[in-house]
């Protein structure tokens, strides 16, 4: 897992969660990542930590790298789920578009990182869902994220708090998709759980992880995508194939969980 936009300024904050199998999915996506980061040039390999928003925009990585070189690591990076078949679970928060006064955490935590809690408990909690219906019934998943260490002791307790508290979102507080309509009647649940995610969460730095470094890829995707910011599209269609299947999310924010379209 990994996330995107949590700075006070940003308008949405996105958290990504892959859905990895240890035996599948891993090692092959670990190859595929030092293959695509073989193609930063010389001058910046010394020290070099993929992070997607540097490798976008800072100014010490415009030398000699070309923005075209540089936003095909950056979409080669955000394919990298899709091409190897790990699903990808989004949730987003848009700023400011919930109010967190009256929650008891408001005297430690400021609006940007209520979104940050919010949105790393959704997409857990969706990850937890897909998981339950897709994998075999002894399945269970570890969550390995980026160690922010202001937030460290939020997050941490998210797996426990949701497996003792579900949450039941009434279906007329989900926001009716394209789907929807067309079936008439909702598609969607608003069951929010964990039974197959541990309660353990494994705190890493970035540069630990080659996992951590793809999600943190489309995490910056999405957040550009849903931030309607340039390459945003591009980056969607990289993640997803098409980024028309995103299109259903809005204000105060949106979850969701695809699987891998070729």
């Amino acid at each position: 897992m990994d996330e995107a936009g949590t700075s006070a300024k940003e308008p949405v904050t996105v958290v990504v969660g892959l859905i990895a199998d240890a035996d599948a999915h891993v090692m092959v996506a670990e190859r595929l990542v030092n293959e695509i980061l073989g193609g930063v040039p010389d001058q910046h390999k010394d020290g070099f930590t993929f992070h997607a928003m540097q490798v976008f925009g800072d100014k010490k990585y415009q030398n000699g790298w070309s923005i075209t070189d540089r936003l095909h690591i950056l979409k080669s990076m955000m394919s990298i789920p899709r091409r190897v078949g790990m699903a990808v679970a989004v949730s987003i928060n848009f700023r400011g578009a919930a109010d967190y006064s009256k929650n008891p955490l408001s005297k430690v935590l400021n609006n940007s990182q209520f979104d940050h809690l919010q949105a790393f408990s959704i997409c857990l909690a969706v990850v937890d869902r897909n998981i339950r219906r897709h994998a075999g019934p002894n399945e269970v998943a570890t969550v390995v994220a980026e160690d922010i260490p202001e937030m460290r002791k939020f997050l941490k307790s998210i797996p426990h708090i949701y497996r003792d508290n579900p949450i039941h979102i009434p279906p007329d507080m989900l926001r009716q998709t394209d789907k929807d309509k067309a079936a008439g009647y909702n598609l969607q649940s608003g069951e929010l759980r964990i039974t197959r995610i541990r309660n353990s969460v494994h705190f890493v730095e970035k540069s630990e992880d080659p996992l951590i470094q793809v999600a943190d890829a489309c995490a910056y995707g999405f957040r550009r995508y849903f931030a309607t910011e340039k390459f945003g599209t591009d980056f969607a269609d990289a993640i997803l194939g098409d980024h028309r299947i995103a299109a259903n999310f809005a204000p105060p924010g949106g979850c969701e969980c695809w699987w891998p379209r070729k």
